[in-house]
């Protein structure tokens, strides 16, 4: 008996909260709308390529710098439906994209789109899938995710197709927002909201009942109107299940592309995945989704089912690092030191790190010693600003007494490396609010800072009240946001296409620090933090321990994510010659060619006081009486 097809697009004219009067009968004509026989046997979850072909650079790819990290949520699905006796498969086609390209001879026999069309064609045909899910992250993602159901449904229209993850629920919470979503995902039948991995096995469960006792939760089921269950599900009970990472391609993910920003540091190329051991975030920030997601507070894993999935990862997958997915790690303290105690008793003999980031009051001598003695190898600490009206007004967890104590912290343990969060260019943020930043990360001398332009998140508080103030259009593409850094962010996409200022300046050269720069200056200000906060830095450095991972960390800058950017080349020269006693002359070779190529560069080189005379002779100027503003006073905090 064939599915019913639906005849025509929907519109979406109205959205009726299925908790109102008649809810058992809406959903039941809904379910047989979509299962007439209501069964669902085998189900087929779905990652799409993180990106579409318009973002996907091939050289990118080839060099193995974009993201590919295991679908961790789509694994917890698939261990609870395995349970109640289906069949399940994971088709991560992010996964297979990457390792096509990076097998491919020659850049133009590689067809982004027949790869992951061809994939998803084979999986369906072979699988016989009764329900097809597909799921995204990251706003980025959205038109891979469109392309992606609009494939399935014009070749498989009977097959219910649901869509879910972080990027849905951001696009689709709102109710007003909705509407501007909409059309591009009304292929689709379902939308899962939130953290739904029960609310997803119990919408099977229900189907597969026959009956009218519905435990359906966080579903928009799209017909010729939109009906949403508002009842929503807070995971708690079910924290402990370990995903199905045998349906997950862990033996290949960190083989194809990167996972987390620390396994540069390990000796030689390593096996890693993920692991998430709470979830939440005890904080507020208002620039931040993830409450929305997960819901307030933080809900912690049994210590021993962490243990377990580790020991599995370890000893059946050969996994030797491992990047942790919380965005709280350290919440709660004595939790958190008899986390790592059991790692050590227990034999987990991986390394790790909080490349997501961890909260600067969490930062306590006693967990930061038991953490390395776990095998931590690298932290994000998240601070964003120095400056504290803008701390208080993005509701930001932590002070400069907590930024600054951390880092005393921090500095004891040099094994670790300890890395900073600053973001630049918030709403009404002035020039000296951003000087307040560099004065603090001056002061924390923690290893690295990773500096981003701010970009308001859809249907987060700052979103909403920077609309509220004009500073955002009310009518914005949401789905089209992205983010300024990363692989496929906007700095990438410049920095390939050689879009640069001619001309080079001082941004705080000005006699009124007191005003707002506009958003065509800030790229000319993240150079300036950028290069006196992380290159300019490395010339003090005297710590053999820290030599080595500063040397490793700009290698891997270098040669994977900016290779044709010389202040990495430049600064690699220095800190090769450093650790080594000499520098490769391919590399001085490179970063020559790359000079003569570039009068932005030449440019550059001549502001800031570099020469490829200091890297022959050895004389490495550390400060210049052209940027005498950077100047500061630690009398200021």
């Amino acid at each position: 008996m064939q599915k019913k097809v639906r005849d025509k697009k929907p519109t979406m004219t109205e959205i009726k909260n299925c908790n109102d009067e008649g809810f058992i009968e809406i959903i039941d004509k809904e379910l047989i709308r979509l299962f007439p026989q209501r069964i669902i046997k085998r189900v087929l979850l779905i990652v799409p390529p993180d990106a579409d072909s318009s973002l996907f650079s091939y050289e990118t790819c080839k060099r193995g710098r974009y993201w590919n990290y295991p679908p961790y949520g789509l694994g917890i699905i698939a261990k609870l439906l395995l349970e109640d006796g289906l069949q399940v498969k994971v088709l991560n086609l992010n996964n297979q994209i990457l390792k096509r390209c990076k097998a491919s001879l020659k850049k133009e026999f590689f067809k982004y789109d027949e790869v992951w069309q061809e994939y998803l064609s084979a999986t369906i045909e072979s699988f016989s899938p009764d329900f097809i899910s597909v799921t995204a992250m990251f706003t980025q993602t959205h038109r891979s995710l469109v392309q992606v159901c609009t494939n399935i449904k014009a070749h498989y229209k009977t097959i219910p197709l649901a869509v879910g993850g972080v990027h849905i629920t951001n696009c689709f919470m709102n109710r007003d927002q909705l509407k501007k979503e909409f059309d591009d995902l009304s292929v689709a039948d379902l939308l899962f909201l939130f953290e739904a991995e029960q609310a997803y096995r119990l919408f099977v469960q229900s189907v597969n009942s026959k009956k009218n006792n519905y435990e359906i939760y966080q579903v928009y089921f799209i017909s010729k109107q939109l009906y949403f269950t508002e009842k929503r599900i807070i995971s708690q009970n079910d924290l402990n299940v370990i995903p199905s990472y045998d349906l997950l391609d862990i033996e290949d993910l960190s083989d194809n592309g990167v996972i987390g920003s620390f396994f540069c540091l390990k000796e030689k190329k390593v096996r890693c995945a993920t692991v998430l051991s709470n979830r939440g975030c005890r904080g507020k920030c208002s620039y931040c989704s993830v409450r929305n997601f997960n819901g307030s507070g933080v809900r912690a894993r049994s210590i021993q089912s962490v243990i377990d999935e580790l020991l599995l990862l370890q000893n059946e997958f050969g996994v030797e690092h491992i990047m942790w997915l919380d965005d709280d790690f350290l919440y709660g303290h004595k939790r958190a030191i008899k986390l790592f105690n059991e790692m050590i008793r227990q034999h987990v003999k991986m390394t790790w790190d909080c490349t997501n980031g961890i909260i600067a009051s969490s930062c306590k001598e006693e967990i930061i010693d038991a953490a390395e003695k776990s095998g931590c190898i690298g932290v994000n600490i998240g601070v964003e600003s120095g400056n504290p009206d803008i701390l208080k007004k993005i509701k930001k967890t932590g002070s400069i007494k907590n930024f600054l104590k951390a880092a005393e912290i921090m500095k004891k343990f040099e094994t670790i490396n300890s890395r900073v969060f600053l973001m630049i260019g918030f709403p009404k943020e002035t020039y000296r609010m951003i000087l307040d930043t560099y004065k603090l990360s001056l002061l924390m001398d923690l290893d690295w800072y990773n500096i981003t332009i701010f970009q308001p998140l859809p249907n987060t508080s700052i979103f909403k009240t920077m609309i509220n103030q004009g500073l955002v259009d009310d009518n914005i593409d949401t789905k089209e946001v992205r983010f300024n850094s990363g692989a496929y962010g906007k700095k990438s996409e410049k920095n390939e296409k050689k879009i640069f200022s001619s001309e080079m300046r001082n941004p705080f050269d000005l006699s009124n620090l007191d005003c707002i720069p506009p958003q065509s200056e800030l790229e000319n200000i993240w150079l300036y933090l950028n290069y006196f906060l992380n290159f300019n830095r490395l010339l003090k450095v005297k710590s053999s321990i820290k030599l080595n991972q500063h040397f490793k960390y700009l290698s891997y800058i270098t040669n994977i994510v900016a290779p044709e950017d010389p202040f990495p080349m430049y600064f690699c020269c220095y800190l090769q010659k450093q650790v080594q006693g000499k520098i490769d002359p391919r590399l001085i070779n490179r970063l020559e060619t790359a000079l003569n190529n570039s009068e932005y560069w030449r440019n550059s080189f001549g502001f800031f006081d570099l020469s490829l005379d200091y890297l022959k002779n050895g004389f490495f100027p550390t400060n210049s009486d052209t940027h005498k503003v950077f100047e500061h006073n630690e009398d200021a905090f």
